[in-house]
């Protein structure tokens, strides 16, 4: 694969082009001194177990968090471990959903936050920011001592396939904190009141919908407006069926991959919800909280969504509502039916021109202590990637018997890679469950960017290691 690094111009360009926010950082960017531009000092992992970065005690720490489905209180308390040990630090907190639009221009001017929680539907494309060199390498967080236990290092108190969706060509540029599985959910309640067997395959789910519809209920319902919802469904159809191959061949851009045949039957199974006739109807124009809410509300049995689901919609959710977790029903003859799409989630980065970068590694060690990853379990009911944390929470036990075996756990990575992939698989995925367009249109399209993103060479491009 090609590894051309594009010039810093045109990096540039496209990072403040990828939305609306850039025309603002543009105008910012051009008013911003040259002091801002300077870089920081490199971070190196020194002798002290206790302050490994050689953080300034007094610094000022500038913090930004994704407030979306996990809420940002556990990183209010998160930030109290920091101040513990650093009181004369100040901390700037801000969350928000609009992560673009408020971080953008910082970064156009040279004074990006410290640590930034780079999520939601408003994320900055990541591989916008590394083509840019816009952050900083987390070798030095990874090699550091654990907080809780100086002669182990931060990485190896890790889930094993935590860092693969923040590593790029071998360097990690995002440390996904949350460790969450895109799944198929329903509610146990409803299927155990209505005597419904819980699909495995496909056809069995398919045999099922007559049920489902005869007693008023929809069997399927999706976040329309945010097509991306069924990015990982659709992919792990395919994957299922084909082995994880089928996957990495899409993410390696390799010429015809769209062509597979585990592809297409992924593609034409989707469609054919919408054909038969079994996706709620207004389903394309809802968005995420509104498919969620009906969904508790029992108009539709099933919904692909992230381990976040029921800490996000734990004040809408009737109290007898119980969530159940189940991997992507299976096409016949699948050849890896136990694969599942998790691993690293809400990625957290560093600003390379970040003005205390030490501190944003120690806040990150502090969140990967056993206390900050045991406050994020009880504050969100979903689990980090930090091995060894108990959590009472059934949805999340469920959630961790899903993904138990390493062997079956893959993230697909070209939506993250190449964001000009990513803005035509979201509306090329909306478009199919709709039924704007057919499986064969919808290959098409996907293969027509593949291959341009692949004959690209202003950008860097990545691959799986084997």
């Amino acid at each position: 694969m090609r590894n051309s690094r594009p010039s810093t111009n045109f990096s540039r360009r496209r990072l403040l082009g990828t939305t609306a926010a850039g025309i603002a950082a543009s105008s910012l960017a051009a008013c911003a001194t040259s002091g801002g531009d300077e870089d920081t000092e490199d971070v190196s992992v020194g002798g002290d177990a206790e302050n490994p970065f050689d953080v300034d005690p007094a610094a000022p720490l500038d913090v930004v968090i994704f407030d979306g489905g996990f809420g940002d209180q556990y990183a209010v308390e998160h930030q109290k471990l920091y101040q513990a040990k650093y009181p004369d630090a100040e901390i700037e907190h801000l969350a928000t959903q609009q992560i673009s639009e408020t971080q953008q221009p910082r970064f156009a001017q040279g004074e990006p936050a410290d640590v930034i929680d780079n999520s939601g539907a408003q994320e900055i494309p990541i591989d916008s920011l590394i083509n840019d060199g816009e952050l900083a390498e987390l070798t030095p967080l990874l090699d550091a001592p654990s907080f809780d236990d100086p002669d182990v290092p931060v990485r190896d108190t890790l889930r094993e396939g935590s860092l693969a969706k923040g590593t790029f060509n071998g360097k990690v540029y995002a440390l996904n904190y949350a460790f969450s599985a895109w799944t198929i959910w329903y509610d146990n309640k409803l299927f155990t009141d209505m005597g419904w067997p819980v699909p495995e395959t496909w056809d069995e789910m398919l045999d099922l919908c007559p049920d489902i519809q005869a007693e008023g209920i929809a069997p399927w319902v999706y976040t329309g407006v945010h097509p991306v919802y069924l990015y990982d469904m659709f992919l792990m159809l395919a994957g299922r069926h084909g082995g994880v191959d089928v996957l990495k061949n899409l993410d390696n851009l390799e010429p015809d991959a769209w062509s597979q045949e585990s592809v297409g039957l992924a593609a034409e199974a989707m469609y054919k919800l919408w054909e038969d006739g079994y996706v709620l109807e207004g389903a394309p124009g809802l968005d995420h909280i509104q498919s969620q809410t009906a969904f508790n509300e029992r108009k539709a049995a099933f919904i692909p969504v992230g381990s976040w689901l029921p800490n996000e919609q734990k004040s809408i959710a009737p109290d007898d509502f119980e969530y159940a977790p189940i991997g992507v029903p299976y096409l016949e003859g699948s050849a890896q039916p136990g694969l599942i799409s998790a691993g690293g989630e809400e990625p957290f980065i560093v600003p390379d021109k970040a003005q205390n970068k030490a501190g944003a590694y120690e806040y990150l060690r502090i969140m990967l202590s056993q206390e900050g990853a045991q406050i994020f379990g009880d504050t969100v009911s979903a689990a980090t990637v930090v091995k060894g944390v108990e959590l009472d929470n059934l949805a999340a036990q469920l959630t961790d018997e899903l993904v138990s075996n390493p062997d079956d756990l893959f993230q697909p990575q070209f939506r993250f890679w190449y964001s000009k992939m990513d803005e035509e698989v979201r509306p090329a995925l909306g478009a199919l469950m709709s039924g704007e367009s057919n499986p064969d249109e919808f290959l098409d399209r996907m293969q027509t960017v593949a291959d341009e993103t692949a004959a690209d060479d202003s950008i860097e491009h990545f691959t799986h290691d084997e």
